[in-house]
């Protein structure tokens, strides 16, 4: 699977777990899937298939990969302004499965806010 779908798919998860997509959060979608090259088609076709299914996020193999995933995944939880409570316990689940300690998961967290 390509990297960039595989981590736009994990986005589109999150921005669902709240079982709604804000206005700014479906802008940040849009504005990854152009950066990333995801389609039209292939854009609508996830968000579409989050409605029929459990949120699942895929969890990278390497460092890097999961450190981009995790700085993503605070980027849409910022971008329509609101933290929701099942997108905090997510990112935090999932911090704490790709094994960043609360130290790490700072520095990332503080890398993301800084920009």
């Amino acid at each position: 699977m390509d990297r960039n779908w595989a981590l736009f798919q994990n986005l589109v998860n999150l921005a669902a777990s709240d079982c709604r997509f804000t206005d700014e959060e479906l802008e940040f979608l849009a504005e990854r899937a152009e950066r990333w090259g995801i389609g039209f088609t292939e854009f609508e076709m996830s968000i579409s298939d989050v409605s029929t299914g459990a949120i699942h996020i895929d969890l990278p193999e390497s460092k890097p990969a999961r450190i981009q995933l995790m700085q993503e995944m605070i980027r849409m939880m910022a971008a329509d302004g609101e933290l929701a409570e099942i997108e905090k316990r997510l990112c935090a689940t999932a911090s704490a499965k790709m094994d960043f300690s609360n130290t790490e998961f700072s520095q990332i967290l503080d890398s993301v806010l800084k920009k």
